[in-house]
Parts: structure tokens; C-alpha cells; sequence
């Protein structure tokens, strides 16, 4: 994983991270980064599993999938003020099909997300989890991201 520890959401990009690797589903690569490339800038976490690495289904998703953390500040119009999952198929040249979203809440607990992922990955539909995350976990990554808001 490349150094995030200058993000606010880089902790809760590890845990579901070190959550994929305890189910035996090591990510091919995990990000967590701000995206700026549109009129507001948000986070992002972004976990690529493949086969090789993840042992997902080969048949199901040939060359892999992402699992995408958006956290937006609610200054776009398109979106509401705070996290969200999605997911999408990788192509062959590392592109991506358009995301769909996860049945999880934006704040799933590791574990919740990471059963979420397993059922989508071996049977092609995501198990809903209405779940939300720790308390005592999400509080100071919540704190982090409204100073990093003020920068």
C-alpha cells in the first residue's frame, strides 16, 4: 500500500484493506487519494482485486474488479455530502466498466463490506448489509476529514 498517512480517510482505506487480507482476499493494489480532477475536489479509496492475487473467480471476473470509497463534501450537485461504495469490472487494459453501487453504507465496517464483496464476487450479486461502521473507528476519521475540508 502506498503511504496515505497524511489523508484523513487513509485509515478506514487500511482497515477494509487488512479486513480483504484476513478473509484471504489480498488486494491486488489499494489507493486512497484526492480526486481532483473534477470542478470539487473529494476522496477516494480505490482496492483492485484480481484473481491472481484475490482468488476471485476467474470465470466471473476475468481481469478483476475495483471497490471504490467516495467521500464528497455535498459542493456538487450530483452528490451528497458524505461517503459512499461502489464497485465495477476491470477491462483488459486496466480500465474500468462504469461503477455500480454497493449495498453497504458508506461507513460498512470492514467485515460487512468484506462479505459484501465475497458474496459479489462469487456469485455476481452483492449481499445488502445496512450495517453502519464503529462508532469509536468512525468518529476520528469523520474529525479528519472536516479539517482536511477547512484546508
Amino acid at each position: 500500500m502506498t503511504d496515505t498517512s497524511t489523508l484523513p480517510h487513509a485509515p478506514y482505506i487500511e482497515a477494509i484493506e487488512a479486513a480483504l487480507i484476513e478473509a484471504k482476499m489480498q488486494p491486488e493494489q489499494t489507493d486512497a487519494f484526492v480526486e481532483d480532477s473534477y470542478d470539487v475536489a473529494y476522496l477516494r479509496g480505490v482496492i483492485t482485486l484480481t484473481p491472481e492475487t484475490s482468488d476471485i473467480p476467474v470465470d466471473r471476473y476475468r481481469h478483476g474488479l475495483i471497490l471504490i470509497w467516495d467521500w464528497h463534501t455535498g459542493r456538487d450537485r450530483y452528490y451528497d455530502r458524505g461517503p459512499v461504495w461502489q464497485w465495477a469490472r476491470l477491462n483488459e487494459d486496466g480500465s474500468n466498466r462504469d461503477p455500480e453501487p454497493l449495498p453497504v453504507p458508506g461507513w460498512a465496517m470492514p467485515a460487512m463490506l468484506v462479505a459484501a464483496v465475497a458474496t459479489l464476487a462469487h456469485t455476481g450479486t452483492a449481499t445488502p448489509m445496512t450495517t453502519g461502521w464503529h462508532q469509536h473507528l468512525r468518529t476520528p476519521v469523520e474529525a479528519a476529514i472536516t479539517e482536511w475540508e477547512k484546508r
